[in-house]
């Protein structure tokens, strides 16, 4: 089927999977991450790769015991391990003063990189998809962002030097999912709660993206391909600025000191983007630009930065200093 060549595809494209790698599988019993299992589970046929597939029980829903048993079952099909995480995230919502959504996504993350240590997986593979990164864009541009929100969801991010988090699925429409569940008669659960417009995400998912889809289809693919670049031309930059930071910043924790005459050499946009990188507080547009002038101005010797940070101008450098 068109969705294993795409799955192969950007597993070999983007080397997402090696011979000898642990993968612990995130399955939530949804469309998206169940089809993940299959595909994973038919990867391994051809491929030494080891799995264990974890599904987090949120305690949000009555629903989440049902969609564990099927994930569990979907395990003992596939002969693979299974671990069942209760998280208790309402309390941690309360507790931290966010969101249940911000809440639950903090407390997957972490529990998925414990989980990963205590098991020595050096892969967790999550079931985002090519829809999931076009609302993550489009909330990014409503909220505002620079080009790291337009870049999307990665394919790919370290999360230390042992274990990296995977998305194999982020090439793959929802669309196309749907049809693969059925064509393979999979099992999976719907969360009702994605169908509420109690969400960002969701009111994005329920009523922006339809609209766009009525103006052009492709939209969603349109989408991922403009993440795609804008992620490349990130990197791009990423190495510029790395060079530039190792030959000319020197960063302590209490001060940053910037050589002045080669950063008034530098291009606008890679100004920006230095600031961006090493300033120690407020990193929102205005200011980033608000600095470039100040720096620009050879009146001002001064500029306030925050209530914690200030930056100096002497002939060769520009200081950020820490306000003890």
């Amino acid at each position: 089927m068109i969705i294993w060549e795409k799955f192969r595809k950007n597993i070999i494209d983007n080397k997402l999977v090696v011979s000898g790698d642990k993968i612990l599988l995130a399955v939530s019993g949804g469309a998206d991450s169940i089809t993940m299992a299959d595909l994973f589970f038919r990867l391994k046929k051809i491929l030494n790769i080891e799995l264990i597939i974890v599904n987090f029980n949120h305690n949000l829903r009555k629903e989440s015991v049902k969609e564990a048993k099927i994930v569990e079952n979907l395990a003992k099909k596939y002969n693979i391990k299974f671990i069942l995480k209760d998280l208790q995230t309402k309390h941690f919502a309360n507790k931290q003063n966010v969101s249940i959504e911000t809440a639950g996504r903090q407390l997957r993350y972490t529990n998925l990189e414990q989980i990963a240590k205590e098991n020595k997986c050096n892969k967790i593979a999550t079931a985002h998809n090519m829809n999931d990164n076009a609302e993550t864009v489009l909330m990014w541009l409503i909220r505002g962002t620079g080009s790291e929100g337009l870049s999307g969801i990665p394919v790919v991010r370290k999360i230390n030097n042992k274990i990296s988090i995977i998305r194999p699925l982020l090439v793959i429409s929802r669309d196309l999912i749907d049809q693969y569940v059925k064509h393979q008669s999979l099992k999976f659960c719907t969360d009702k709660s994605n169908f509420t417009c109690d969400y960002t995400r969701n009111k994005i998912r329920l009523n922006i993206i339809p609209k766009l889809q009525q103006l052009n289809p492709l939209v969603i693919e349109h989408i991922f391909n403009l993440s795609s670049i804008i992620t490349g031309e990130n990197d791009y930059f990423k190495s510029k600025i790395n060079a530039f930071i190792s030959k000319h910043i020197t960063i302590q924790k209490n001060k940053i000191d910037i050589n002045l005459l080669a950063f008034s050499r530098c291009e606008e946009i890679l100004k920006y983007r230095i600031l961006k990188e090493i300033l120690p507080d407020k990193k929102r547009a205005i200011h980033i630009n608000n600095i470039i002038n100040w720096i620009i101005d050879k009146k001002s010797k001064q500029y306030i930065l925050s209530k914690f940070w200030i930056a100096v101008k002497t002939k060769e450098k520009i200081i950020f200093k820490q306000v003890l």
